[in-house]
């Protein structure tokens, strides 16, 4: 499939951003509250990494079968963002094609991919942005 769609045009742009300075329960209350399952992470307003609900089933399950406390206030007080989340994630330029994106998310490592201009978040794709775009094609034919 060959489009002259770029990422700008799909992509979700009202993009929650975590910093390193946030919480477990911030995390989680984040994936809850705006129904997303990828959070960028960002420093000086730079993207340093991604986390997902995944990393923080992981995080919890790794820490179960260490035997380690799982209660709130333990997590609140030694979860470390930075440890948990994917370091320099890979991302897609404003202008980046479709196929790009299509070429990035079809290896299957991961279901999201930041949209960055100068290191700045703009915006996310999601495998949910992929399947709005290719419905809103069909219903252009």
């Amino acid at each position: 499939m060959k489009t002259n769609i770029t990422a700008s045009q799909i992509m979700t742009t009202n993009v929650v951003v975590a910093g390193l300075n946030n919480q477990f329960g911030q995390v989680m209350e984040f994936f809850t509250m705006h129904k997303i399952q990828h959070l960028p992470v960002a420093f000086d307003d730079k993207l340093i990494g991604i986390i997902s609900v995944n990393d923080m089933l992981a995080y919890i399950g790794k820490r179960v079968t260490e035997g380690l406390p799982t209660d709130a206030a333990t997590l609140e007080r030694e979860f470390k963002i930075e440890a948990v989340m994917t370091r320099n994630p890979t991302a897609v330029g404003v202008d980046d094609s479709l196929e790009t994106i299509l070429d990035i998310l079809a290896d299957g490592k991961f279901q999201a991919v930041p949209v960055v201009k100068d290191g700045l978040v703009h915006g996310i794709i999601t495998n949910k942005d992929l399947v709005r775009t290719y419905n809103w094609q069909l219903s252009q034919n």
